[in-house]
């Protein structure tokens, strides 16, 4: 009997569609563009698919599944589309059969040079229901954000660019429905060129955010002034955002604070690199996942679906962001290596119950044994602790897999990945053992 008791409301996915409908009405030269795709099927069993400290229950997962990976680019045009598609066929009916699906696109378009162009962003993505339950698949939603718009621009001498930028952003959960909110930006900026690498800038930006249900709580409008220096030099890359945000709530005080952002890519070597992500700020659900765009169904990843358990509460409160993010990647001739140490601080500014303290670190590792055989290692930490509730949570992944490229077009991989949650909360904790067998088609 499926012990999912969810209510299966049918799978839409607009702003996707609306995404890759921009994709195709643009004009391509067909030397500029390049699509790979993978075509394939794999059989997952899990000793407890539902995650469960006692009473486990195993299961038998078949899933066909096509990835794919668009690329262009020319004087005019740019775009990257990647997306993942598989469905789930639960062999022992303890959930229900599901199609899922993640897709992350961007496509920046010059209209005019230097007067007018046009930028689309969307991402798709697989999200907790609840994030104080385990990741189990009666506990996931897709989510989808969309931001697109125009920018202007205007010149005022040779090393001077005033920026216009207008944008609309629209947030939708497949089972969240308070999450769901269109959100209007307008962004002025003046930027300035200081020399061949360095440039600053001054941004003004006024934003409204309207949600669907519960608006008269949750509607805010924010305004942000801010500067930001970027830098680009041989081996380091910069950029550094430092202002003030002010945030308008329909149905409450004015809350203010400092805004910082900044990142840094230094290349040691050609073979190594250093990158460091800090920000304090004001933030929600929607704009952490529009940041979030990045392949989704990363080749090698050693389960169905993502190797970790999200954590990002889809919620239409707003929060004080505090985050620090370390990484440490090395490409060699036979080994690539990276890790990941990261620290989160979220403070909800209307519901302190999912205010939290986050931290871990993520290890993984490729090594090609011979050519065309490849073995992999991932070892995740987690450790979130939730202050409103005094709950805390400790989740550790480790995962071993086996890749063949039997040819050109094919190959096979063996993974297995282990999980485990030791809570304070009597009955989160769990224990599961995967074993995944894989076989692709690639283009």
């Amino acid at each position: 009997m499926a012990t999912d008791t969810r209510k299966y409301a049918p799978q839409r996915f607009p702003r996707s569609a609306l995404c890759i409908a921009l994709l195709t009405a643009m004009p391509y030269a067909a030397n500029a563009a390049r699509l790979d795709y993978e075509l394939g099927a794999a059989v997952m069993h899990s000793d407890n698919i539902v995650l469960r400290e006692n009473d486990e229950i195993s299961e038998t997962v078949f899933s066909p599944r096509l990835r794919f990976d668009f690329e262009h680019s020319s004087s005019t045009l740019q775009s990257t589309f990647r997306g993942d598609v598989q469905y789930l066929d639960y062999l022992d009916d303890v959930y229900k059969d599901d199609t899922r699906g993640e897709f992350v696109g961007a496509l920046d378009w010059t209209i005019s040079p230097d007067r007018v162009s046009f930028m689309a962003r969307d991402s798709l993505s697989r999200q907790s229901v609840s994030t104080l339950a385990a990741f189990t698949p009666g506990n996931q939603q897709q989510i989808n954000v969309f931001e697109a718009g125009p920018s202007f621009f205007a010149r005022f001498g040779q090393a001077t660019l005033g920026q216009l930028d207008l944008r609309y952003t629209n947030s939708y959960a497949e089972e969240t429905e308070t999450f769901n909110s269109d959100r209007y930006n307008v962004a002025a900026r003046l930027r300035r060129e200081t020399s061949s690498t360095a440039q600053v800038s001054l941004n003004l930006e006024a934003t409204q955010t309207e949600y669907d249900t519960i608006s008269e709580l949750y509607d805010y409008k924010r305004y942000d002034a801010y500067v930001n220096y970027t830098s680009q030099l041989a081996s380091l890359d910069l950029s550094v955002d430092a202002g003030y945000s002010r945030l308008q709530p329909r149905g409450g005080d004015d809350t203010s604070g400092a805004l910082f952002r900044g990142r840094a890519d230094w290349r040691v070597s050609p073979r190594s690199t250093f990158n460091a992500n800090l920000s304090y700020q004001f933030a929600d659900a929607a704009q952490d996942l529009i940041l979030r765009v990045g392949a989704p169904g990363d080749p090698g990843s050693p389960i169905i679906g993502d190797p970790d358990n999200p954590n990002l509460q889809i919620v239409p409160d707003t929060f004080k962001q505090k985050r620090a993010n370390l990484g440490y990647q090395f490409t060699g001739v036979r080994l690539n290596l990276q890790v990941q140490p990261y620290y989160e601080q979220l403070r909800y500014l209307r519901d302190d119950a999912f205010d939290q303290d986050n931290y871990g670190g993520l290890f993984s590792a490729r090594y090609e044994i011979r050519p065309q055989l490849f073995a992999t290692a991932l070892a995740a930490r987690q450790h979130r602790q939730f202050k409103g509730i005094d709950r805390e949570d400790k989740d550790t992944t480790l995962a071993l897999g086996l890749a063949s490229r039997m040819s050109r077009h094919w190959g096979a991989q063996l993974d297995y990945q282990y999980r485990k949650r030791d809570s304070s909360v009597g009955g989160q904790n769990y224990v599961e053992n995967v074993v995944v067998l894989s076989f692709t088609y690639f283009r």
